[in-house]
């Protein structure tokens, strides 16, 4: 009998949605194929979470220290795969849940603690196992043949894009965007005269209100999207030609619709993704973003518009997928059935 996967992650406006859509995506790839529930903290955001992918919710009151058993009330040890994504999964825990009965595969960004899961995930480009202490029965699945992309963008990795102009933009930070940084990327491109149009994603946890000032003001054409399906995202993708983002999820997403990006981090877990894609050439490297302003962003763009050719970014962008990643997440669930 094959097991239930319990996807294990939180988020809202003050930790950020990424650990939810990276889960999310491994949904889309399991669904039909294994029985699934999507286990979070009450006070995720919720609005977020596809109709598709119901909640089941953990009280607030139950501390990481006390988890584990309470996942073990909730559900069989030894019928459980535990797919957890966020930073509160430490080796702690991980042993506990092990000590429990339960399969474990663990999301990492940061290759730091030791690892007791079963097998552990890190899509960061350029990682090997010299980066990580562990137990010896640990698995490590690394690198970009297992990105954590949705299936509509590892269908657009398939194909091929040339970009012969930069005029329209694509700005998304993030569900949060804590540094409010859209809006500094959005004032940078108002003011950069070759731009014609520029579309604004936001996420679900954006709480900043002066973006619209500036919209309100601008003769460019500015469209701002919220709530975009992963087949939106794609067309929104598709309809610029240049981006600016931080080394997250949607930085992979970019790279399989193919443009020229500039891309920095601004916190820990994203600097190890910005370096493996900076080493492979695919972005036009920012560095640490955190406190950028509206002229660095600005300068930046001006540096990029008018290169006469993206090609080699775009190439470099199109090797880093292949059509394989599917079969190897459902490989490594496989193997602990």
């Amino acid at each position: 009998m094959k097991k239930t996967i319990l996807f294990r992650a939180d988020g809202n406006a003050s930790s950020g949605l990424g650990h939810l859509y990276r889960l999310f995506s491994l949904v889309e790839i399991v669904r039909g194929k294994y029985d699934f529930i999507f286990v979070t903290k009450e006070n995720s955001t919720l609005s977020v979470f596809p109709k598709t992918i119901p909640a089941f919710l953990i009280p607030n009151s139950i501390s990481i220290e006390e988890e584990v058993s309470w996942l073990k009330e909730n559900f069989s040890t030894t019928n459980c795969i535990i797919i957890a994504d966020g930073y509160q999964f430490t080796s702690s825990y991980q042993s506990m849940a092990k000590e429990e009965g339960f399969s474990i595969v663990y999301i990492d960004d940061l290759a730091k603690t030791h690892m007791f899961a079963d097998v552990v995930v890190n899509h960061s480009p350029g990682l090997t196992s010299k980066n990580y202490k562990k137990q010896d029965k640990t698995k490590l699945a690394l690198g970009t043949d297992y990105a954590l992309l949705r299936p509509t963008f590892l269908q657009l990795a398939e194909c091929s894009r040339n970009i012969s102009q930069i005029d329209t933009v694509f700005i998304c930070f993030g569900g949060a965007d804590p540094y409010n940084l859209t809006a500094k990327a959005l004032n940078a491109c108002l003011n950069v005269e070759k731009i014609k149009a520029i579309h604004v994603v936001l996420g679900g946890a954006y709480e900043h209100s002066d973006i619209y000032t500036s919209i309100k003001d601008s003769k460019k054409e500015v469209y701002v999207h919220k709530n975009l399906s992963e087949v939106e995202m794609a067309k929104v993708m598709l309809s610029s030609n240049v981006a600016i983002v931080p080394s997250s999820t949607i930085l992979y997403e970019l790279c399989c619709a193919r443009m020229p990006i500039l891309s920095g981090y601004f916190i820990d877990n994203q600097e190890q993704i910005y370096n493996g894609f900076l080493k492979e050439k695919a972005i036009f490297g920012l560095g640490n973003i955190k406190d950028f302003s509206t002229g660095d962003f600005k300068n930046a763009l001006t540096l990029i518009i008018n290169e006469t050719s993206f090609e080699d970014q775009l190439i470099a962008q199109s090797k880093l997928f292949d059509s394989k990643i599917e079969g190897r997440y459902l490989q490594l669930i496989e193997d602990l059935c």
